[in-house]
């Protein structure tokens, strides 16, 4: 299998949720900054031209995190990356995978298009200012949700790592770069702690570049 990602991007999931599946894959790394870029590859791939892209062993294509992950965690079931097909668990681990794809993860992106939504001149006195709290209070109100849903647990769904783990980690990492602090959670800082140490995630975030 082939992965397209890019460095600390959502698909960063995927990245995580291939080497902890032991699965045999490739990852090729795209650079937007770069004009030599294989941009033009991934564009064939996927008109929206964004990742994640994976092509399996037969050529055939997945775009979106949410497919990928699962379609991932049946290629190795007794990885235990999602629980098995029909069972309540399934269902439980689906739903926090859905709730990091559509609500957690958009949660985002108004922030990371600050300069695209208000123009390079910030729009309105104070409106961009207030833009801003009220992205950072939904995000925060996500944060709130995910503390206390992850109390006595060491995992999302329990004591097993799932994909929505790897999902959830890879957005977590992102609320530093927009300004949002986590230090009063205290369940969610201790889980993205002991998910930061599995051997899996720190081989992946040193081939994304992303330790010191």
């Amino acid at each position: 299998m082939k992965l397209y990602y890019t460095s600390g991007s959502c698909s960063m999931s995927c990245h995580i949720a291939l080497e902890e599946s032991g699965l045999s894959y490739t990852a090729v790394q795209l650079d937007f900054s770069k004009p030599d870029s294989n941009t033009a590859e991934l564009e064939r791939l996927n008109p929206l031209g964004v990742v994640p892209v994976l092509v399996n062993d037969q050529g055939k294509k997945l775009t979106q995190n949410a497919a990928i992950l699962e379609y991932v965690a049946d290629q190795k079931p007794e990885s235990g990356l999602l629980p098995a097909a029909g069972s309540w668990e399934r269902y439980e681990a689906v739903s926090w995978l859905s709730f990091v794809a559509a609500d957690f993860h958009k949660a985002f992106t108004p922030l990371f298009a600050t300069k695209a939504i208000w123009g390079q001149e910030g729009g309105q006195a104070g409106g961009q200012d207030e833009f801003k709290k009220w992205c950072w209070g939904n995000i925060k109100g996500y944060l709130k949700y995910l503390d206390q849903g992850l109390a006595g647990k060491d995992y999302l769904t329990g004591k097993k790592f799932t994909v929505a783990d790897a999902y959830l980690f890879t957005v977590g990492g992102w609320c530093e770069d927009v300004g949002v602090s986590t230090d009063e959670y205290k369940n969610y800082n201790t889980y993205i702690s002991r998910i930061y140490q599995r051997p899996a995630v720190q081989r992946v975030m040193k081939a994304e570049g992303l330790l010191s």
